[in-house]
C-alpha cells in the first residue's frame, strides 16, 4: 500500500495549549507550529565530528534570512496513535527521533500529565567512532502569546524553563476584544516551559539576531548568551530566543537517550469563577513530581503505549489499512483538544471548540467525538457533560431545552454561543433540537458501555424535560441551526428529526433499564414517529434533506444509533435505499454531506458506514477520506470540513469530532469496550 503523505504531522499534543505540528513534508522544511498555525519552533541539530546537521525546525525561524546548516536527508516518518517516528540518514549516521505522547485514557493522571517525551537513537552506518553532539532547543514564544513581554529562564539539573516574569494567569487581557482572556485561535500566556532529562544534558539558552544577515556564516547568526539569559530577565521582541538542552557523546555502534517536554500552566481552567488545576494535581501531586515521575516511569509508559497502540492498530487494520492510517492520525488530535480538570466534585473533561469560536465544553462537539472516549473510558463523556447539567441547572440557563456550550475556552461560566452584544441570549441563534438529541443519546450510551445506570438517574429530571421538549418539538424542527451550523439555519430537517427520534428512543430504553414502567410510552412515540417520518420524507429513491423539498437529499448518520444499538426504530428499508443513493453522489474526495454543496464531514462519513455492511460503500467512505488527506492542498491539522471535489480545507482543524471516527471499531466489536450488554 503506498505511504500517507500526511497534511500536518503531530509532534507534541497534550491540551488544546499545548500542541505542536509540522506543517510541511519534512521535519526540517519548515519552523513546527502551533495547531492554529502559528511558530512555536522546536530546533533539532546533531554534529558529527564537527560537522553540523539540522533535523527539525529552521535556526532563522522568521524565514528573513535564507541561510540554515544543511540538513540530515529525511528518509521515512510514520504517525502511530501516540507516537510520531521520523528517520533520517546520511553515509555516516542513521538518527531515528520518536515523538510520544502517552494519552493512555483509562489512566487518567498519566493522561492530564502535561508532558511529551522525545526519544533518539543514534546508530553508525559505517562502524566508524564518532563524536556527535545533539541539540533540542523550544522557542521562548511558546509561553507567551504576545511579543514584548518581559520573560525569563530557571536554570536546573538537567532542565531549563522559560515564562512570563508576571504570571497572569486566566486573567482579563484585551488581546481578543473579550472581557476576559478566551478565544479560538490563542495560545497560552501564561506558565512555564520546561525541557529536561535524566543525565549528561547541558541546559542552554541561546539566542539569533533578527537584524545580523551575515550569508554563508550561519554560526555568526547563532550567538550564546547563557551568562546574559540564565536566570535573568529579557523582552521576548525581535529576537528569537530559545532554551534548550545539548549532549555530547561518543558513537561507537548505537546511541539512545530521551528528553521531555512539559508545560507547568499552574491554573488550567476557569470554571464558573474557580480557577482549577490540572487534573494530575487533584490529589496533591505538583508539577515537579510529574516531571520526576516522566523519568523514573519512562520504560513502564513506553511498554504500555506499544501495547495499546498494537491493540488498537489491530482492531482497525480489521477494516482497512487506510483505515488505520485514518485513526492513526486522528487519535491524538481528538484527546488533546480536551483539558481535564476536577472542580473537588466531579471529573471536568473540557474540550475547545478549535478553528471555530473557541467554545468550551460545546455539546455538539461532544456527540461526535464521543465514540473514541466511549470505547476507552466512558467516565470520559460524563466529565464531558458534567459542566453542561452544572450550567443548565443554573438560573442562568432559563430556557427548556440543552444549552450549546460553557463559555469560550479556558473560560467557564456559561454559554457565549448565540448571544447578542449585551449578552442577552437570542432564540434563533440556540440549537435546541439538537442539543436536546445529543445530551440524550450521549447519556444512554455512557450507561450502556458502563453497564451502569447510575448517571442517568443522577440527572433523570432534566433529561425528562428535554425528552419532552424533542416529543412536542422534535420531529417537525422549526427553522433553526443544527450541529452542521456552517450550512445555516434550516426548518423541516429530516436528518434532525431523525436524532430526536433516536432520542426519544434513548430515554425510553433509559427507563427500561431501571425498570421504569413508562418506558414504553417513550419507545413507542419514537417508533410512531419513525414511521411518519419514513412517509413523509421518502421520494422516490431517497429520502429528503426537508420534508417540504424534493429536490433535495442527506446524509442521514443520525440513524447509525438504531444500528449500533439494533433498536429497529426505524425501518431497516430505509438505510439500504440511502446508501444505495450515497453511491451514485461520490465525487473524487467523498460523499457530500447534503445536495446544498459538495463539502463533506469526516466524522459524519464514517457514521454512514457504520449503517451497512456494502463493502462498496464502506471502502469508498475509507478511500475517499485518505485521498483528501493524502492530496489537500492545506497543511493542517486532520481538518473535518472540506469540499469532496477538491480535498481543499473548507473550515475546521485539530478538532476533537475526529473522536468520531473511531465508530466503525465499536460497531464491529473490535476492541474490548466496557460494557456486558
Amino acid at each position: 500500500m503506498k505511504k500517507l503523505r500526511y497534511p500536518a504531522v503531530p509532534l507534541i499534543t497534550v491540551d488544546p495549549y499545548f500542541s505542536i505540528w509540522s506543517c510541511s513534508d519534512n521535519l526540517y522544511d519548515d519552523v513546527t507550529r502551533h495547531w492554529t498555525g502559528r511558530r512555536q519552533n522546536f530546533l533539532g541539530m546533531i554534529e558529527i565530528d564537527n560537522n553540523l546537521y539540522r533535523f527539525m525546525g529552521k535556526i532563522n525561524a522568521d524565514n528573513f534570512r535564507n541561510t540554515e546548516p544543511f540538513h540530515l536527508e529525511q528518509t521515512d516518518v510514520t504517525v502511530l496513535p501516540m507516537k510520531t517516528i521520523y528517520t533520517f540518514e546520511n553515509n555516516v549516521i542513521r538518527l531515528t527521533v520518536t515523538f510520544m505522547t502517552p494519552l493512555i485514557c483509562d489512566d487518567l493522571a498519566l493522561l492530564s500529565r502535561p508532558i511529551s517525551y522525545i526519544s533518539y537513537h543514534v546508530e553508525s552506518l559505517d562502524k566508524k567512532i564518532h563524536n556527535v553532539r545533539i541539540y533540542f532547543y523550544a522557542d521562548c514564544s511558546i509561553a507567551s502569546e504576545m511579543p514584548g513581554q518581559s520573560m525569563c529562564t530557571n536554570v536546573y539539573e538537567n532542565g531549563i524553563c522559560v515564562g512570563r516574569e508576571n504570571q497572569e494567569i486566566l486573567e482579563p487581557t484585551g488581546y481578543a476584544g473579550d472581557l476576559e482572556y478566551g478565544g479560538d485561535e490563542q495560545t497560552i500566556n501564561w506558565g512555564w516551559l520546561h525541557i529536561f532529562g535524566k543525565n549528561g544534558f547541558s541546559p542552554m539558552v541561546k539566542t539569533m539576531s533578527q537584524l545580523r544577515n551575515t550569508p554563508g556564516m550561519w554560526r555568526t547568526l547563532w550567538i550564546d548568551n547563557d551568562a546574559e539569559f540564565a536566570g535573568e530577565s529579557f523582552i521576548l521582541d525581535n529576537d528569537v530566543i530559545y532554551i534548550g538542552l545539548e549532549k555530547e557523546f561518543e558513537l561507537k555502534d548505537l546511541f539512545e537517550d530521551f528528553l521531555c517536554l512539559g508545560y507547568d500552566d499552574i491554573y488550567s481552567i476557569k470554571y464558573f469563577g474557580k480557577k482549577l488545576c490540572a487534573y494530575y494535581k487533584k490529589d496533591g501531586s505538583t508539577f515537579d513530581d510529574v516531571c520526576k515521575k516522566a523519568l523514573l516511569e519512562y520504560e513502564d509508559i513506553c511498554f504500555k503505549v506499544d501495547n495499546f497502540e498494537n491493540k488498537l492498530l489491530s482492531a482497525a487494520d480489521k477494516i482497512s489499512d487506510e483505515y488505520k492510517d485514518i485513526i492513526s492520525l486522528a487519535y491524538r488530535q481528538a484527546i488533546a483538544a480536551h483539558k481535564l480538570t476536577w472542580d473537588g466534585e466531579e471529573l471536568l473533561f473540557l474540550s475547545k471548540e478549535c478553528f471555530s469560536n473557541g467554545c468550551i465544553g460545546t455539546l455538539d462537539i461532544t456527540y461526535p467525538s464521543s465514540p473514541l472516549f466511549l470505547m476507552l473510558n466512558p467516565k470520559l463523556v460524563e466529565g464531558m457533560l458534567n459542566p453542561i447539567f452544572k450550567f443548565a441547572n443554573s438560573e442562568k440557563w432559563t430556557f427548556d431545552f440543552a444549552p450549546h456550550d460553557v463559555g469560550q475556552y479556558p473560560i467557564a461560566g456559561g454559554q457565549i454561543y448565540g448571544i447578542d452584544e449585551n449578552g442577552m441570549y437570542l432564540t434563533e441563534s440556540q440549537m435546541p433540537v439538537e442539543e436536546c438529541g445529543n445530551a440524550l443519546l450521549c447519556v444512554y450510551a455512557i450507561c450502556y458501555f458502563e453497564n451502569d445506570y447510575s448517571y442517568f438517574e443522577k440527572h433523570r429530571a432534566i433529561l425528562h424535560k428535554w425528552a419532552h421538549y424533542l416529543i412536542d418539538n422534535g420531529f417537525d424542527p422549526e427553522n433553526q441551526l443544527c450541529t452542521d451550523d456552517f450550512a445555516g439555519h434550516l426548518a423541516h430537517n429530516c436528518n434532525l428529526a431523525a436524532k430526536a427520534i433516536m432520542a426519544i428512543a434513548a430515554y425510553g430504553k433509559l427507563l427500561e433499564a431501571v425498570g421504569n414502567a413508562d418506558a414504553e410510552f417513550y419507545i413507542s412515540k419514537s417508533k410512531e414517529y419513525a414511521h411518519m417520518w419514513k412517509e413523509k420524507s421518502f421520494c422516490r429513491d431517497h429520502y429528503k434533506l426537508v420534508y417540504d423539498d424534493e429536490n433535495t437529499w442527506s446524509i442521514k448518520y443520525n440513524m447509525v444509533w438504531d444500528v449500533l444499538y439494533d433498536w429497529n426504530i426505524f425501518d431497516k428499508s430505509i438505510i439500504d435505499t440511502e446508501i444505495n443513493y450515497y453511491l451514485n453522489k461520490f465525487n473524487k474526495y467523498g460523499l457530500p454531506l447534503d445536495s446544498r454543496a459538495d463539502y463533506t464531514k469526516t466524522d459524519w462519513l464514517i457514521w454512514t458506514m457504520c449503517m451497512t455492511d456494502n463493502a462498496e460503500y464502506r471502502q469508498k467512505i475509507v478511500g475517499s477520506i485518505w485521498k483528501m488527506l493524502n492530496e489537500t492542498p492545506n497543511r493542517v491539522p486532520f481538518t473535518d470540513l472540506y469540499f469532496t471535489s477538491t480535498a481543499i480545507q473548507r473550515n475546521f482543524q485539530n478538532r476533537s469530532v475526529q473522536g468520531g471516527l473511531f465508530m466503525p471499531i465499536i460497531k464491529e466489536n473490535l476492541y474490548e469496550v466496557g460494557n456486558n450488554n
